[in-house]
Parts: structure tokens; sequence; C-alpha cells
């Protein structure tokens, strides 16, 4: 599944649910919390849960896209994965 799928599923099936609290900043605090686990589970191995944990960032990381109007995610992140690329070569030079 690309990532604009995902991000449409996301959308459909979880962000527009009446149930969910929809607010930015539980969003910023369940990215949070999930970028933790995220990163606890890469520092102690435990592979099976580093999926799970960037599947729960991300939906974090689609509501807060979600409301600041951006439709196309996967764009917006390469674009954004390509600048940091290109700091951190210009860093090393």
């Amino acid at each position: 599944m690309r990532l604009n799928e995902a991000y449409a599923k996301a959308v459909e099936e979880v962000l527009n649910q009446p149930s969910i609290k929809n607010d930015v900043n539980c969003a910023f605090l369940a990215l949070h919390e999930s970028a933790t686990k995220l990163w606890q589970a890469v520092v102690t191995g435990q592979k099976e849960k580093i999926c799970s944990r960037a599947a729960s960032s991300l939906v974090s990381v689609f509501y807060v896209m979600h409301e600041l109007g951006i439709e196309n995610p996967e764009e917006c992140l390469a674009q954004k994965l390509a600048e940091l690329k290109d700091e951190k070569s210009l860093e090393g030079a």
C-alpha cells in the first residue's frame, strides 16, 4: 500500500469517525508517544513492534496533515526527506 492510499484509508476509517477525539493537541501527544515507543522498539531490537509503532505514528501525522489541508502526504514527505538529505550532504562537505 502506498502512502497516499494509507492516508486516504486512515482519513476514511479512523480520522472521520465521530467517536475519535479530533484535536491537534491530542494528535501531537499521540505522535510523541508513538515516536518514543518506536525508538524504544528499535533500540531494544523488538522488530515485531516497529511496524505497528510506525503505523501509529503515521495516523497522527496523517491527522495533522489533514488538518493543515495537505492532500498529498507522499509528495510532501518525499520533498522533506530530499531536503534533509541535501542538508546532511552539505554538512559532510
